[in-house]
């Protein structure tokens, strides 16, 4: 009964407010309904703000690749010098590095990249880390392991934790905007408990 009330009492207010104005009736009595849903309680007013939940890599650290590294002998290239893996990328959308190994419970990566997108949407890259299973049939993401970079030809540095020493992992970068334009660039992968790569076949994801 209370809602009809109101919902009587915002047609009369409308069409008053229409009969009162000579200029601009439409625009003015749209000004004044949107007024009265809020002052009536048709609808709630929410404080809260549209925050921006993503994890973003700051500024910092540097990429540069070892003298011996074909940065063009691939589309992604992993090279592993010591306690630390070095990945170009070129004009990549969804990609995937081979499977290493890690030294201990975090691994630190900085990267760079740069795109021919111009849109502010459009400006960062991201990646995360994928665990193998010790038989080698399945992957799991690392929990909170996404990370954007933004693609400006900068470096950007972020320290990934949640991981386990010995195990195998890949990283896969992608590009949300990589049906129209692509992301070139590179990372450094600090923390390799081993220099050796492998690359495995199809195995089955899961985000448990």
């Amino acid at each position: 009964m209370k809602l009809t009330r109101k919902l009587a009492a915002l047609a009369m207010a409308v069409l008053l407010a229409v009969s009162l104005t000579a200029c601009s009736p439409k625009e003015w009595a749209q000004d004044v309904v949107v007024n009265l849903v809020h002052k009536m309680g048709l609808v709630e007013e929410s404080d809260e703000e549209d925050t921006d939940t993503t994890t973003k890599a700051p500024a910092g650290g540097s990429v540069e690749f070892p003298a011996e590294m074909d940065t063009d002998s691939a589309r992604v290239v992993t090279y592993p010098v010591d306690d630390t893996l070095y990945v170009s990328f070129n004009g990549i959308a969804n990609r995937s590095t081979e499977y290493f190994v890690a030294g201990g419970d975090s691994m630190t990566v900085t990267g760079y990249a740069s795109t021919e997108a111009s849109s502010e949407n459009y400006m960062y890259f991201k990646i995360a880390f994928w665990e193998l299973s010790d038989d080698k049939t399945m992957t799991s993401y690392v929990p909170n392991s996404t990370i954007y970079f933004r693609a400006d030809e900068a470096d950007y540095q972020y320290t990934i934790t949640g991981l386990t020493a010995g195990k195998q992992y890949k990283i896969t970068i992608s590009y949300d905007n990589g049906n129209k334009y692509y992301v070139t660039g590179g990372l450094k992968v600090e923390g390799l408990g081993s220099t050796e790569l492998n690359t495995y076949g199809d195995e089955e994801t899961t985000n448990s």
